[in-house]
Formats: C-alpha cells, structure tokens, sequence
C-alpha cells in the first residue's frame, strides 16, 4: 500500500461509508413504496349507482395490489432499516476523530489580540514556571511530560514571533512545516488482509461476474420477448399471418385469445391431474353451450361474406378458455367466483394486444379492418357485442332489451341519443338521466388547408383540419353530426361560441367515462383517421384526439402529402371512439388539388430604361430595347394605354382558363 495511506481500523469510517449507501437506497424507495397514491386529476363523467359500485371495485382491486406491493418490499425495507440504525449507532457510540485545529494562543494562554511585547513577556513568564529544570515532579507526572510541555510552549511563542515558524503556521497549518499525510480507507482492515481475503474476492467475483450479467441479461432476452408494442413476438407474428382483409368480429375475438400471454394469465396454480383436467375442460364446454345460445338469441353470426380462409380456429385449452372468458364478458353472462378472477386479469392484459391488432391492420391499410380493430376497443369496454344496440351502455338496459328498444321506441341510427332523450322512457329513470348527460362529439368546419397556399396543388403538404367539442343531447344549440357544411355552422358558431386561440389554450383533461364493466378508468378519446372507402385503404393513418373540451370547440388536424395528379378526390374522414358505442362520426369529404400556378418572371417587374437617358443611350448601343422618350409619349399615349390594359387582360383571361381546365 502506498505511504500516507492505510485502512480503517476502528470501523467507524466504514460505518459512516455504510450509513451513506443505506440512506441512499431506503429513502427514495421507502418514499415511493408508503407515499400515498397521487391525486388524480380526471373527474368521473357519470355518477350512476353502475359506475358507483365498479368504482369500489377497482378501489379495492388498487387496495389489493398496492398491499401486495407494500408485502414485496416491507421485509427488505426492515431489514435495510435495520442495519443503517445499527450502523448508526456504532458511529455514536464510537470515539470522535482528532480535528484539532493549531492555536498558538490558546497554548499560551494568551488572547488574539495581545502584542509582541506582551507576548514575550507571557512567554518569559511560562518559561520560567514550566522550565524542565525548575519544575518539581507531582505525584502523577513524568520528566517526558513536563519537557513535552515546555516544547510545545516554546513553538507556540516561536509561532507568533519567529518569521520562518510564522510562515510555516500559514502555510501548513503547523509550526514544523508540512508534515506527513495519513488518509484512511473506509473498509475495515480485517476484509483484505488475513483469512477473510480469500472469502471477499469470491463475493466479489460472484457479484460482478455472475450477478451483474445475469440480472442483465434476464432483462435483455426479457426484451427481446417483447414487440414495441408490448406484446410477445410470438403473439405478434400469430395476428400478422391470421389477420385478414376480411376479418369479421367473431375471428378478431378467436385471435385474441390465441394470444400467448394468456398461457401464464390462465395456467393453474397447481399441478393437476387428468381428472382435474377433464373438469376443468367440461366447465369451459358449458360455458360454451351457454354462450352459444346467447348468441344465437343476439343474431351473432360470422360474416357470411368471408372467406374460409379468413376464418381463425381456435386449437388449444387456454385459448378457448380465454375467448369463453372474453364471449361472458361481451354477452355480461355472470361466471362463478374463481372465473369471474380469471376474467379480470384476461381484460386487463387486453389494451396492449388491442394496440397490436390495430397497428398490424393499419400496416397493411385495411380501411374495414382497421376500422373494426378499432371500434372492438368500445365494444369491449361497454361489453357490447359490434352490433348490438348502443341503448345497452345505459343503465337497467340488457343486450336484448336494447335491440327491442330500438324497434319499439325507434331510437336508433346516427341520432339514437338525442331520440331516446326526447321520448324519456318512464320506465327507465336512471338511464335516462345518465343519457341526459351523455357526451356525444360534435365536429365542425372541415376543411383541407395548406400553409401559405389558397389551393391545394399536387404533392404539397396539405392538413385536414376540424374542430370538435363534447355536447349533450339536451343542448339546444348543437349542430348533428355530419349534416351541415361548414359555412352553415359558422353562424351557430358565432352565437355559441366565442373566438379564441387554438393554440395558446390549455385544455382540461376530459373526465372518465361511463364504463360499469370495465376493470380501469377510461378518458374517452377518439382515433381520426382518412380513408378510400371504394379502395378500402388507409390514407392518413390514425391519429388520438383526447382531453376534448366541452364548451369552445377544439381545432385538431391530419397532416398528409396531396396526390401527385390534379383531380377531385372524394375521401372519408372516419372519427372512431375507443370508449363509446355508436358515437362514431363518418364525414365524406371532396379534395380538390388544382394545377401548381405558372411562375412569374422576375424580368417583367424591372422597368426599361428611357430613350432620352444616359442608360436608355447605352441599352440601344447594346441593342436593347428602351421606352420612348417623353416627346414621343404624348402621341402614343392611347395606343400604349390600350397595350398596357390588354396585358393584364391576358394574363387573368389564361388564370380563368386553367381554372375552367381544373373545374
């Protein structure tokens, strides 16, 4: 080891090492582990008795999980607590360092601010008291005692009084000069020295070479598992070879279930056996049977115009166990205790594998796929079938009275809220009260701009821009969804609305929507998209409109290249919601892209120099062409005049042309 360097005997340095590493670890994962969940900023939309109970629900699902959390942590946090309080305490307990500092003065006895002469004779005074030679021994003293004394007394005067001792005392702190430096290391001398040495380079092989790179490396092949989307690459790759163009309702259920990630959600606890096995396979058979049934009364059937191939089979025991578990969900067929868990942790694990769906589908740009993809999400969180009447999202309304409500009291189609409002059923209080308040959106003022162009020409950056809020249906000053142009709502817009900046407004968060049967709180957003319907293709891919307000309208926008050809092009602006049944909005809009406008000649704007003019002189010598001078003027005055005004005619006559030719 290097001179001036050593390690700790005592321990206390490597205690105060201990207790810093400790506290850097426990506090902020104590903080984060006992803090109290943060105060969330959404409100909930609805206050139904439905909405209510499945609040306590997942209350105490979020109770459950977070004691289980505080179960994981509690013994490493006593026992990391433990030993910085032990640790701790032997630094108390421990005598203090030596961090003496040198005070000449206060070894003579003598105040800051004495002179040299006073100085000298305090010394004169000591010297005479403390002389080895005069001094008697007490009972308890030593010659080595009394002469380290008179030494000390002697450089505390030569300190103040001697040029060289002075210099030293500002320097190096000290009278002698620079002296020997000892640091300490914070590790017990005991650890490397001796027969533990063997036994500390083992831990520390253990640590670095096998534990660091295997808590890597379980994170890594973790990782790789995962597709960006956050599901498995086996999942992954299953709905890109079985999604098709022609995917209906039923396969996208069957495809996922066959998702993998079921295969741990739904493996049993314990090891069965073959009788176990068999039972647990006839309560999914059942299941079945009754779902099948339920089915049927619904008219649930698979798209007849599909074809064979598109079909997507379910072939093992945990995928028809989960698409039983999701089919009880969508037809709300109550399970027992222990399936009802099971179906819990199924939709949970669902958004992300609803993401993935979405995203394969709008990789290949299947406008219907896609479409469908999406509206499976509000399918699923209203636990309604695609198809199914959307009265069922209110309170008291079954999937079977729904669709003999919409028979019965015609509060169907594009306007089925603002119908079922008006009739205000006595039968079903509560449902209408929660339709009284049910947000619809509202979207205005289509149109496709560009930035700095008054038309739209080929291959230019063009943005589909709107404006949408939140209205109730009991509003009385709402425009309906996709039946007014756009010139035709600015003036209700004006009498409702007032002008603000799009752009410097802070929007609150949207609150949570009306959703009793699913497990997590959902802020309605809504995914804007353009399409072909005739090609049955994805022009602009999908964009999230969220955090919507509920008076001034919001102005969001799609941005996309325009077509190369100058044409009318007719287009589908599709606004698909990912919490609400039947609130999707289907805008035909007609783009126009007009012929690129000729440039203009730079030249034309440079005025030709006059006849009589030193440059006029020049540009005729050049053989250039000049304006005639102003003897001449007066004569040509009318046959100038007539070419001046018949060029401008020219020039607006060829404009008309092109616009004829782009009409």
């Amino acid at each position: 080891m290097a001179p001036g360097i050593s390690y700790d005997d005592s321990g206390s340095l490597a205690s105060y090492f201990g207790v810093t590493c400790l506290a850097m670890i426990l506090i902020p994962v104590t903080f984060t582990t006992l803090r109290p969940a943060p105060k969330d900023p959404h409100k909930s939309l609805c206050d139904c008795n439905e909405c209510r109970a499945n609040n306590k629900r997942k209350a105490a699902l979020k109770s459950a999980s977070r004691g289980r959390k505080l179960a994981r942590y509690m013994v490493p946090l006593v026992l990391g607590w433990a030993a910085l309080l032990y640790l701790a305490y032997g630094i108390y307990k421990a005598p203090p360092l030596e961090t003496t500092i040198y005070d000449p003065f206060e070894i003579l006895g003598i105040r800051t601010s004495a002179s040299d002469k006073e100085i000298k004779k305090h010394y004169k005074k000591l010297s005479l008291q403390y002389h080895p030679d005069k001094v008697k021994l007490g009972p308890n003293q030593t010659y080595d005692e009394i002469e380290n004394k008179f030494v000390d007394l002697t450089k505390a005067y030569k300190a103040l009084t001697d040029e060289a001792t002075v210099e030293n005392l500002r320097k190096y702190g000290n009278p002698d000069g620079p002296q020997q430096r000892e640091d300490k290391i914070a590790i017990p001398k005991w650890v490397v020295e001796g027969k533990s040495s063997i036994w500390v380079l083992l831990a520390y092989g253990v640590v670095l070479g096998g534990g660091i790179p295997f808590v890597v490396g379980r994170w890594w092949f973790r990782q790789r598992k995962l597709t960006r989307d956050g599901v498995l690459n086996s999942t992954a790759e299953n709905i890109f070879h079985k999604l098709r163009s022609d995917t209906d309702f039923l396969s996208l259920i069957a495809l996922l279930s066959s998702s993998d990630e079921f295969q741990t959600i739904l493996a049993p606890r314990r090891k069965l056996s073959k009788k176990d096995r068999k039972e647990r396979q006839a309560r999914v058979e059942a299941l079945e049977q009754e779902l099948d049934a339920k089915r049927a009364d619904l008219l649930i059937n698979e798209n007849p115009m599909m074809k064979k191939d598109s079909r997507v089979i379910v072939t093992t025991a945990t995928a028809r166990r989960a698409r039983a578990l999701l089919w009880a969900h969508l037809l709300r067929h109550d399970l027992p205790k222990d399936l009802a868990a099971e179906q819990l942790e199924v939709l949970r694990a669902l958004p992300p594998l609803l993401q993935a769906i979405a995203n394969i589908a709008l990789g290949h740009n299947w406008l219907k796929t896609s479409l469908l993809c999406q509206q499976l999400q509000s399918a699923l969180v209203q636990a309604i079938p695609i198809g199914g009447s959307p009265l069922a999202q209110l309170p008291g309304i079954s999937l079977q009275s729904g669709l003999e409500l919409e028979i019965t009291t015609g509060a169907e189609g594009r306007k089925w809220l603002e119908k079922w409002v008006a009739i205000n059923d006595e039968k079903y209080p509560e449902a209408n009260a929660v339709a009284r308040n049910f947000p619809r959106l509202e979207v205005t003022d289509v149109e496709f701009k560009v930035t700095g162009e008054k038309v739209v020409t080929p291959s230019s950056i063009v943005q589909l821009a709107f404006k949408a809020r939140w209205v109730h249906p009991k509003d009385p000053k709402e425009v309906s969804n996709g039946s007014a142009r756009a010139d035709s709502v600015e003036a209700v817009e004006k009498e409702v609305l007032k002008e603000t900046k799009e752009e410097k407004k802070d929007y609150p968060p949207t609150g949570y929507a009306h959703a009793p049967r699913w497990p997590a709180n959902r802020s309605p957003a809504f995914f804007a998209l353009m399409g072909d319907s005739k090609l049955d293709k994805v022009i602009v891919q999908p964009s999230r409109v969220a955090d919507i307000p509920f008076d001034q309208a919001r102005e969001y926008s799609l941005q996309f290249q325009a077509p190369p050809q100058p044409n009318l092009y007719s287009f589908v602006l599709h606004l698909t919601s990912d919490t609400y049944v039947g609130a999707d909005i289907a805008r035909p809009i007609m783009l126009k892209v007009e012929p690129a406008p000729p440039e203009s000649d730079g030249d034309d704007d440079i005025s030709e120099p006059e006849e009589d003019s030193i440059a006029g002189q020049m540009a005729m010598m050049c053989g250039e062409k000049v304006k005639p001078s102003a003897v001449h003027e007066e004569s040509e005055y009318e046959t100038d005049t007539s070419s001046d005004e018949e060029g401008p005619r020219r020039g607006r006559a060829i404009n008309e042309d092109t616009d004829s030719d782009s009409d």
